[in-house]
């Protein structure tokens, strides 16, 4: 059976009555999506954009990269489990509530030290996203820590940080907030994440007096939720996740994930009370930001692309005389700091200087846009290299970056940044000097 035809048939004997226009909206949406699937077979991850604007004292906050939606072909789209409930109807059915909202208990423990966070998330498919957030102290206390507001209409995220007194407006360049989402468990996008990964079911039992069938996946590949903190650690190591769904109305109950980072770090997350059409407005989503709170200033958040990768080459190499010699995020983002003389406490220095914070931060960006580059390149297994160490902005016949393009041809950003397409055989003798050093 074509998908298609699938999803006429699993709408056509949907449990919940709807109108037909309801029907209609949905069956094109759906349909819509599959068209879009053949058209592009991969989604592009975006690598952490903005967690190194925070490594300064002002903009202390524990925030995640831009994520790709783990893209789904009409294979995965529809693979069983051989359970009674398919996934694919759950997520087609959420796709039908307008508001819903959850609790959510993450714990990140890390060096033997652990964080208990609490949280209230309230997801419009209007309006945004919003995420109430409270830390647990050691005499267990909740501390209002902080909020999250993930607004679509403005293309923008706001961090208000109360522990700090401060908040981040950050706003995007042609980048699409659904990315993000994926950091902050939309049930939809975890959904589609162990719909790519290899999964089982867990059978029927019962939650809270509901029937429930349960899955679960432990494929490595899964990299969604726990409110933004993954990203900080790399590919997980070790991954369980398990989704239980009310057998009568297809939605989700309850969602528990335990992940272990390569680097020792473990997250464990369960999401529960989940409330499904709940009246919302869009006054539900509008930034609260106490009076007297600091702020960085509005954050643009560009593209991840090859223009503003050459941006920040350039502007390093007119500071420092040279290119960076790693592009590793955590490097690149010291080195970048000390060029522009973004010291310890600088920014408590010039708090009143709006000005002066804006050009210090969009300088700090553009020379973080090769390592965002670098790292998306590497997502999308393009095969890219670097050699910052050894190629300068005089090498005009050097290779400084290069990556596979489709076609199988290589690109190429020379020293001199200039660029050019080569056949893998051109790029072999052009490497090889480089390769012999």
């Amino acid at each position: 059976m074509k998908p298609a035809d699938k999803i006429k048939e699993l709408i056509n004997k949907s449990y919940v009555r709807t109108t037909p226009e309801t029907d209609d909206r949905i069956l094109d949406g759906a349909l819509e999506h599959l068209e879009k699937l053949k058209q592009k077979k991969s989604a592009v991850n975006q690598p952490n954009i903005w967690r190194i604007i925070m490594k300064n004292p002002l903009t202390k906050v524990a925030i995640a990269s831009v994520l790709a939606i783990a893209c789904l072909t009409g294979l995965f789209l529809w693979k069983s489990t051989g359970s009674g409930i398919a996934l694919a109807d759950v997520l087609i059915r959420i796709e039908q509530v307008t508001a819903y909202m959850y609790q959510m208990h993450s714990t990140v423990t890390k060096q033997q030290t652990s964080t208990d966070l609490i949280s209230t998330v309230l997801i419009s498919q209007e309006n945004g996203l919003k995420i109430t957030t409270k830390r647990i102290d050691t005499n267990n206390n909740e501390i209002n820590s902080g909020d999250t507001y993930i607004l679509p209409k403005l293309n923008s995220v706001i961090f208000v940080v109360h522990e700090e007194k401060m908040y981040v407006r950050l706003k995007f360049d042609d980048t699409k907030l659904a990315y993000y989402k994926e950091e902050y468990n939309d049930p939809r996008i975890i959904i589609k994440q162990i719909l790519s990964c290899d999964h089982t079911s867990l059978g029927q039992s019962v939650i809270d007096g509901i029937t429930v069938e349960g899955f679960r996946t432990t494929d490595s590949a899964y990299d969604g939720g726990f409110m933004g903190y993954a990203d900080f650690e790399g590919r997980p190591e070790k991954v369980d996740v398990k989704l239980w769904v009310d057998v009568n109305t297809f939605l989700p109950v309850r969602l528990e994930e335990d992940i272990v980072m390569k680097k020792g770090t473990r997250m464990h997350e369960v999401s529960y009370d989940f409330r499904w059409n709940v009246v919302v407005s869009a006054d539900d989503f509008k930034p609260v930001i106490p009076e007297g709170y600091m702020s960085s200033g509005e954050i643009v958040v560009p593209a991840v692309k090859e223009e503003n990768a050459i941006k920040g080459l350039r502007l390093f190499a007119s500071l420092a005389g040279e290119y960076p010699d790693n592009l590793d995020t955590e490097i690149l983002n010291r080195e970048a700091r000390g060029l522009i003389g973004l010291v310890k406490d600088s920014f408590e220095e010039i708090a009143d200087d709006e000005k002066k914070k804006k050009k210090l931060t969009g300088e700090l960006i553009s020379m973080m846009g090769p390592a965002f580059f670098y790292e998306k390149l590497v997502y999308d297994n393009k095969n890219p290299a670097y050699y910052g160490q050894t190629v300068g902005p005089d090498d005009t016949n050097k290779v400084l970056m290069r990556w596979k393009l489709d076609n199988g041809q290589y690109r190429v950003i020379f020293g001199d940044l200039s660029i050019k397409n080569v056949t893998p055989e051109e790029l072999a003798e052009l490497e090889k000097p480089l390769l012999e050093q």
